[in-house]
């Protein structure tokens, strides 16, 4: 799996808001009446749920590899003869369908400072995207720190 994509995937927090929970409650707002979907919510699921999908993907990537690992003897290949198996075609098709949406969220990363948080969950779901981006291996002490305030403004609101 690529560094880049291996960082990202450890850093998902115990704490952190689930994607079921923000889908849920972006769908019951409307309903219960508590007012106009709050647009944070929205861009935070799409976040969130190709983060997940990022996760799912990279997971396959790395039973490919360690299966050709175990199987083809993979190390003594060149890259010549790897191109020959299906695995690396397989792999080659998962490393850019995961590059693929890493662009996307680092787009929508780029314009979530704009988008205003009209609910808790808002405000939550801005937070959780924070903390995942703010990769723990790279900066540990500011991970844990958005991952605290993400705790802490939920206990005290109830999000």
């Amino acid at each position: 799996m690529p560094k880049a994509h291996a960082s990202r995937e450890a850093s998902l927090c115990p704490e952190g808001l689930s994607r079921r929970l923000v889908v849920g409650a972006a769908t019951a707002s409307p309903l219960l009446g508590i007012g106009a979907p709050d647009p944070a919510v929205a861009a935070c699921e799409a976040y969130l749920a190709r983060h997940s999908e990022q996760h799912r993907l990279g997971c396959r990537w790395q039973q490919i590899e360690s299966r050709a690992f175990a199987e083809l003897n993979w190390p003594k290949l060149n890259r010549t003869q790897r191109a020959r198996h299906r695995e690396q075609l397989e792999m080659d098709a998962l490393y850019d369908e995961m590059d693929a949406l890493h662009e996307q969220n680092q787009a929508l990363l780029a314009s979530l400072p704009s988008i205003v948080a009209t609910t808790h969950l808002g405000i939550c779901g801005k937070l959780a995207v924070a903390a995942i981006e703010a990769c723990p291996e790279d900066h540990p002490q500011l991970h844990h720190l958005i991952a605290s305030i993400l705790r802490d403004y939920r206990a005290l609101h109830g999000a």
